[in-house]
């Protein structure tokens, strides 16, 4: 049963639970594939993050086994690549519609400029290497070395990887032990407009 619960992290945030049901455009083609899900509802033109009037719904997804709604960190990343670490299958995924608000997509924006400038320390990196050696300007081949390895190699590649996943984030949203529920940990105005629109629809 769909509902509004505190959080129990401590702060203001609430968790939403959707209800969720097979997505009926959802064609398996292996057996093999998780399940497409949506929620049974639609979700209201409030920020899930912010609590403010929605601007945009851009895409989303959560699976059934995480870590995908949670905010990408740098350790989070490296975990989700390590060959030892062991990972739960996917047994389903929830695709929905996440509204946005302005603050969102200005977050979005920022986070998707850190991660080009970051890609570009390397090429211009890169430039400053061969200009130094083609003028034989060997005062600056060692901060040139150490800026190229490891300044570019991994560190600028892991920051423009790390900001453009961040890019991405538009809610902490996970599903239940069955997978048959998703749960969001929302903005208050966005708990109070979800039960909003269910009172209105009983």
């Amino acid at each position: 049963m769909a509902g509004v619960s505190p959080a129990t992290s401590g702060t203001s945030r609430q968790q939403v639970v959707f209800d969720t049901e097979v997505d009926p455009d959802w064609i398996p083609f292996f057996t093999e594939s998780p399940m497409e899900l949506v929620p049974t509802e639609s979700m209201p033109e409030v920020c899930i993050e912010h609590g403010l009037p929605a601007v945009e719904h851009r895409p989303f997804f959560v699976h059934s086994n995480g870590p995908h709604s949670e905010w990408p960190t740098l350790r989070a990343m490296l975990m989700s690549v390590a060959p030892f670490v062991q990972r739960l299958p996917v047994e389903a995924t929830v695709r929905f519609d996440c509204p946005a608000c302005e603050f969102c997509l200005a977050e979005i924006r920022r986070s998707r400029w850190i991660a080009v400038l970051a890609l570009l320390v390397v090429p211009l990196t890169i430039a400053g290497i061969f200009t130094a050696v083609s003028l034989e300007l060997r005062q600056l081949y060692v901060p040139l070395a150490f800026a190229f390895l490891p300044g570019c190699m991994p560190i600028a590649l892991l920051a423009a990887t790390l900001a453009w996943s961040r890019s991405g984030f538009f809610a902490d949203v996970w599903m239940n032990q069955d997978a048959d529920q998703l749960i969001v940990s929302a903005h208050p105005d966005f708990a109070a407009a979800v039960e909003r629109n269910r009172a209105e629809t009983r």
